[in-house]
């Protein structure tokens, strides 16, 4: 196998081996695309994830009125009435993302990771634990 100088030429070596090889270079999947058709192509799929994201949140708050439901035939009509406040908070989050734009809500959540970077990083959790349950049930 031939070795290349790529010093004398100023090229990198992973440039180098590209040539070698005859590899051509990656290009991003948005090369020959104008601007506008990319933000359309983002705000598209960020609509799709805001739909998905208040259709789950509504999931989640009937699923857990279900389990208040329960608790009241059980004869534990205190813990019922947390867990049906606990249900309304997030029917309420529902119904926030639902009517609120895409940017609003990328807005509120740059503020929200700003002033308390530790709540956000909790929340997140929650959240992937949230979609992992709705997306095994789904199955």
């Amino acid at each position: 196998m031939m070795t290349m100088d790529t010093t004398s030429t100023g090229m990198s070596p992973i440039a180098a081996a590209h040539d070698a090889l005859d590899i051509p270079p990656m290009q991003s999947p948005t090369v020959g695309r104008s601007p506008s058709t990319v933000t359309h192509a983002t705000q598209s799929l960020l609509g799709e994830g805001k739909a998905q994201l208040s259709s789950g949140l509504g999931g989640i708050a009937e699923a857990v009125r279900d389990i208040a439901a329960k608790l009241e035939g059980n004869g534990a009509a205190p813990l019922a009435h947390f867990v049906h406040d606990a249900a309304d908070t997030v029917h309420g989050w529902a119904r926030t993302v639902e009517h609120k734009s895409v940017d609003d809500l990328l807005g509120e959540t740059r503020s929200l990771v700003r002033t308390s970077p530790a709540l956000a990083v909790g929340l997140a959790v929650v959240a992937g634990f949230a979609v992992v349950r709705i997306v095994r049930a789904g199955r």
